[in-house]
């Protein structure tokens, strides 16, 4: 390979894919969501177009970009990287890999007349990209190599929590297991975003997710009586475990479920050898961002990288943007059923 050969961006063919394996396997700016297995996933449940890119000089691959082009009839049309995720971007080995493959996302951008183009993570793209800051943070930490350490590692406050929460594990109507059933979590995991004003996501994203990830997806559920009030939606990768979906109900949260489902995964995670708790992205100000402070994690802020094509401002596509105050209350006033039933429809249009 020549250090003057010219890089050139292609989009991502069925006979690549063993080389974009390999590239984000090796690289350590690579997440959950350059995986394929993410990728397939949401073409799989959301139907949505592709536009993979993966860059090349001298035949070797030198970085690559997911894309997903979002057409939402509530939102209008997006170019994503990386969709219904929190992270992406670009990951490439020199800065004109970064340039090119930068270049490439707008020019599709452009072609297909979207909004913006929005890249969730990685480095500057190049020309024509702006930064969106201060409105995300990341957590994660390394925790004590012994999981009987674990409970000193946490604050004070949060050890007394977990104190209670490990009642659980007495003899009684409470109950902790691991599953590889979906709808086990998604009957737990779809009232509670009902009741936060959220449309929950269709149940086959979950699914392929769990088919795609194998046993690198782990499920953990809190029962009473066997029926699940709570429960936690994992991935394992490389050295860190990574909780992405949690819900439960009303009476979980009072026997501290999910201090229970954190605590236990934490467990879970070091006697496997997994020392990084990666507690994903929080909105700055929220009841979530809050939690995760809680537990000890510092926030890292998050950098997105968006150019506006037909956009004149930066997107906020979140539900605590006050555009969506009244979709949020009216849904959370929905009989289950409805909720249940249109929320999928719903939850496309949000990336």
């Amino acid at each position: 390979m020549k250090d003057n050969a010219v890089v050139r961006v292609d989009a991502l063919e069925e006979k690549m894919r063993g080389e974009w394996i390999d590239f984000i396997e090796t690289h350590a700016g690579a997440t959950l969501f350059h995986d394929l297995r993410w990728l397939d996933a949401v073409r799989t449940a959301y139907g949505y177009r592709q536009f993979n890119l993966i860059a090349r000089r001298g035949g070797a691959v030198t970085g690559v970009l997911p894309l997903t082009l979002v057409a939402s009839p509530l939102l209008g049309r997006s170019l994503i990287s990386t969709a219904f995720a929190i992270g992406g971007g670009i990951v490439a080995v020199d800065d004109e890999s970064v340039r090119a493959l930068g270049a490439r996302a707008l020019d599709l951008g452009r072609k297909h007349s979207v909004k913006y183009v929005e890249l969730r993570g990685g480095p500057p793209p190049g020309e024509g990209y702006q930064e969106k800051t201060g409105v995300y943070a990341s957590f994660a930490k390394e925790m004590p190599a012994d999981p009987e350490a674990i409970r000193q590692w946490l604050p004070r406050n949060r050890r007394a929590e977990v104190k209670k929460a490990l009642r659980i594990d007495e003899p009684n109507e409470n109950s902790f297991r691991t599953s590889r059933r979906v709808r086990d979590f998604y009957k737990v995991y779809a009232p509670a975003l009902r009741n936060l004003g959220t449309p929950v996501m269709p149940k086959k994203f979950l699914t392929t997710l769990k088919v795609n990830f194998g046993d690198d997806v782990d499920i953990g559920l809190v029962e009473h009586h066997g029926e699940p009030i709570a429960g936690l939606f994992s991935f394992w990768r490389k050295d860190r475990v990574m909780p992405y979906y949690i819900g439960a109900d009303a009476k979980a949260r009072d026997i501290r479920a999910y201090d229970y489902l954190y605590y236990t995964l934490m467990r879970r995670a070091v006697q496997r050898g997994v020392r990084i708790f990666d507690f994903g992205r929080s909105k700055v100000g929220s009841s979530h961002f809050d939690t995760k402070s809680y537990w000890g994690f510092e926030p890292t802020p998050l950098v997105y990288h968006v150019a506006l094509v037909k956009a004149k401002e930066l997107p906020n596509v979140n539900p605590n943007n006050p555009k969506f105050e009244r979709f949020v209350a009216l849904w959370k006033k929905l009989p289950l059923p409805v909720a249940n039933l249109i929320g999928p429809i719903v939850a496309r249009n949000f990336p």
